[in-house]
């Protein structure tokens, strides 16, 4: 199999994208409307290094344990799997930490909402994600989009 340099980059980049994107809406509807006390810049940077680290984990996972290994269907799945699992543990563990910080972003005060609302768009966004890397429709797409 000839892996072209895009077949590595691309798992990263789209999951820091979609990370930024998802940190930054947690960022706005918990950080700043629902919970809007606190300090503003902790919670910038919070959602700045969660996104990237989440990303960059995600894509060097999949890097490692799908691209160039398995046909796209386990692609499609492992890559899923491997998103939404790094996804999962970080929700938990920010869990932890808001509580362990004064609640930056609603976790003493709506504990179930917090979890929930990491897990199901990390749910649903690992579809999308596995879907544009592996999937014949997926990848035209990216290549339009310039990833």
């Amino acid at each position: 199999m000839d892996l072209a340099r895009s077949d590595f980059t691309r798992p990263i980049t789209l999951a820091i994208t979609f990370t930024l994107f998802g940190e930054a809406s947690i960022f706005f509807l918990w950080g700043v409307h629902l919970f809007p006390n606190g300090v503003l810049w902790h919670k910038v940077a919070w959602t700045g290094v969660c996104g990237l680290a989440m990303g960059a984990t995600i894509g060097a996972l999949v890097n490692v344990v799908v691209t160039g290994r398995v046909d796209r269907k386990r692609a499609v799945i492992w890559s899923s799997f491997l998103y939404f699992g790094v996804l999962a543990l970080c929700t938990l563990f920010c869990f932890q930490i808001d509580l362990a910080t004064g609640s930056q972003f609603g976790a003493r005060e709506e504990p179930l909402l917090f979890i929930a609302g990491g897990l199901i768009p990390a749910l649903a966004s690992s579809v999308v994600y596995s879907w544009a890397l592996y999937s014949e429709t997926g990848t035209n797409l990216l290549s339009r989009l310039g990833y």
